[in-house]
């Protein structure tokens, strides 16, 4: 029974009868057994459970290892591919360099050829004579530039 004041119940064994036979009495099923037959179940499935985790975390190791390698293959030849920019950037700054003097050069050498056609074409069609041998010396002095300027 139970104890009013103390608040604390007590469980006593059921007795059933079967059919006919009034002696008969079944014994009582413990508590400590079912939750033993129970925790046995439980702790199968938690093995079983645990097992699959492992086996999971094994594959996803690999899984990820393998990534990794993959991404450090890439990091390298990324390296690669930076030394190739910066041998790249210097060969521009190289070019850039001598750009501009190269290009006056050429820019001073057409106009020289210009210059020298129309003292040519001058020359030709002057009447004076004293006026065409200028011309002959400028001529002359246009084409010493233009050797000066293809060295």
């Amino acid at each position: 029974m139970s104890s009013d004041g103390n608040k604390i119940h007590k469980l006593e064994a059921v007795h059933t009868e079967k059919g006919s036979n009034d002696s008969a009495e079944e014994q009582p099923v413990a508590p400590s057994a079912a939750a033993s037959a129970t925790s046995r179940d439980m702790s199968k499935v938690a093995v079983i459970v645990s097992l699959l985790v492992v086996v999971l975390l094994v594959i996803f190791f690999f899984g990820m290892n393998r990534n990794i390698a993959g991404l450090t293959e890439e990091v390298k030849s990324l390296g690669a591919l930076r030394q190739d920019v910066s041998k790249l950037d210097e060969r521009m700054l190289q070019m850039e360099e001598g750009l501009p003097a190269q290009m006056k050069r050429m820019l001073a050498h057409d106009m020289v050829n210009e210059m020298a056609m129309k003292a040519a074409y001058l020359g030709n069609t002057l009447e004076d004579q004293p006026l065409r041998d200028k011309m002959q010396g400028i001529m002359e002095s246009l084409k010493e530039v233009r050797g000066e300027l293809e060295k």
